[in-house]
């Protein structure tokens, strides 16, 4: 993968966010909140130290970045969707950043609405995946991967149309539960993600089946 002015742009970024996590340790109480429950509330805690595990995963996921595709045998198939690849990467670690930051907001008293910002943030990202989803090419470490869409290109080009409208419609209903508040909702929010993730995987099945035939 080739390392341009955005790849180092993010890179500066991860390492910048991880001095300041670094920074507000000795400022942390000794366990802070490390997850939420579905009504954004505060159900388990860890040590302090666990902060910097939290400010680590942006620049941990941007090396990670860097070196899958040195080692994809379809490695040149990523400057085909080298666009693709940097901005949902981009857009995950950026949500990697706000987490960090979001921890340490909270684990310093301060009341945040967490069961709206985790799911606004996630439903943006599976928007921009869905987006882009459509033009990423045939590799084994990008993409929806199962045994039918590595088998065969056609499957693999079919299935990720298909997928980006998925997620597309997963982000919907992720932006809807961060701002409508109802258990139902939610409960449907899952049940319907749930089945589009089942469904693009029967599709590629199906299609690799037709195709054999």
């Amino acid at each position: 993968m080739k390392i341009d002015k955005l790849n180092i742009s993010v890179l500066i970024l991860s390492v910048l966010s991880f001095i300041g996590i670094s920074i507000m340790y000795f400022y942390l109480p000794d366990t802070i909140p490390i997850h939420w429950n579905i009504n954004g509330e505060v159900d388990n805690y860890g040590g302090k130290a666990t902060i910097f595990l939290l400010g680590a995963l942006p620049a941990a996921m941007w090396l990670l970045m860097m070196f899958l595709p040195k080692i994809d045998p379809r490695r040149e198939n990523y400057k085909l969707h080298a666009k693709a690849y940097e901005i949902i990467i981009l857009s995950i670690i950026l949500i990697f950043i706000a987490l960090g930051w979001i921890t340490v907001y909270a684990a310093l008293g301060h009341s945040i609405k967490i069961n709206l910002y985790i799911p606004l943030l996630i439903g943006i990202l599976f928007i921009i995946i869905g987006n882009y989803m459509p033009t990423i090419k045939h590799n084994y470490f990008f993409g929806i991967r199962n045994p039918w869409t590595l088998a065969n290109e056609v499957v693999w080009k079919k299935t990720h149309k298909a997928g980006g409208y998925a997620f597309i419609i997963m982000g919907i209903f992720f932006g809807l539960d961060a701002f409508i508040k109802s258990k139902a909702l939610t409960i449907a929010s899952i049940i319907v993600i749930g089945i589009l993730i089942i469904a693009v995987n029967v599709y590629s099945f199906l299609l690799f089946q037709k195709i054999k035939r």
